[in-house]
């Protein structure tokens, strides 16, 4: 009796291992496109984000035209889970800071870590100190490349992705409160574009469209572009201290050249 009862014991493990149901592949895609699945890959990817290695370059080198050599490429996205139909959305995009389109993001798993898929290629997310950051994952020439942003903004009603994209410019660029030489205001320049303490001057925009071309030379903010009293400066980092030069396009429109210094502030 005992031998029978020895031997029934590993058929039972070999009939009770048959027995569990094994997760095929079919069943993995099913996973991806779960409503769980979805509702926490669009907490990730939900926001504007901003092309990093952009954005530091021109924290590092205080100017936005040198920084033109990263801008090339998707320099923005904005990602509205509002849009989502089915497992797909379609994401707002800007190349090269200027040119708008549309790509589709589709929640289905791609070959990087942590990806799915962007178009014709992927886009993932890495989780550093509390940080996200998505990647751009394409290939060109058989060759991988890999693109981090940033998130700026939350997606907003009232916001678009070249607020995003200026937004992410100004903290890194002016932002801050500083002294005005000759006066006792104190100046201040939002991260949002907002100026106050300067001559009456409300609002300044960094221009940002500094790929070669006529009148790309050097580089701009402007007060209060859409008013009367909209004036074009050219800017200049010396350490702390920022200057304010008139400019104005040479007589063939090819250049813009700078004139006499206007304000000179020191960042407090």
């Amino acid at each position: 009796m005992k031998k029978v009862l020895f031997l029934l014991i590993p058929a039972a493990i070999l009939l009770s291992c048959k027995g569990k149901p094994t997760q095929s592949a079919a069943d993995t895609t099913s996973t991806h496109s779960s409503p769980l699945f979805l509702k926490k890959q669009l907490s990730v990817y939900q926001g504007v984000w901003v092309k990093s290695d952009y954005i530091e370059k021109i924290n590092q080198s205080q100017s936005v035209l040198a920084a033109v050599d990263v801008v090339t490429g998707i320099t923005g996205m904005q990602i509205d889970s509002g849009l989502l139909n089915g497992d797909s959305l379609e994401v707002t995009v800007g190349w090269d800071n200027q040119n708008p389109g549309n790509v589709a993001l589709t929640f289905k798993p791609g070959k990087n870590p942590a990806a799915v898929k962007f178009g014709e290629d992927e886009l993932g997310y890495s989780i550093a100190n509390g940080d996200t950051s998505l990647i751009l994952y394409q290939i060109y020439n058989k060759q991988l490349f890999k693109t981090r942003y940033n998130r700026i903004l939350p997606v907003g009603p009232d916001r678009n992705l070249s607020d995003a994209i200026n937004y992410a410019i100004n903290k890194a660029l002016i932002a801050g409160n500083y002294t005005l030489k000759g006066s006792v205001d104190k100046v201040t320049f939002t991260n949002d574009g907002q100026v106050t303490g300067l001559a009456g001057v409300k609002k300044y925009f960094i221009e940002n469209d500094l790929k070669p071309g006529a009148l790309k030379n050097l580089d701009l903010i402007i007060l209060d572009e859409f008013s009367s009293k909209k004036a074009v400066y050219s800017y200049l980092f010396k350490g702390n201290t920022l200057e304010l030069y008139e400019a104005k396009p040479n007589a063939n429109a090819t250049l813009m050249v700078s004139g006499k210094l206007k304000y000179t502030l020191t960042r407090q």
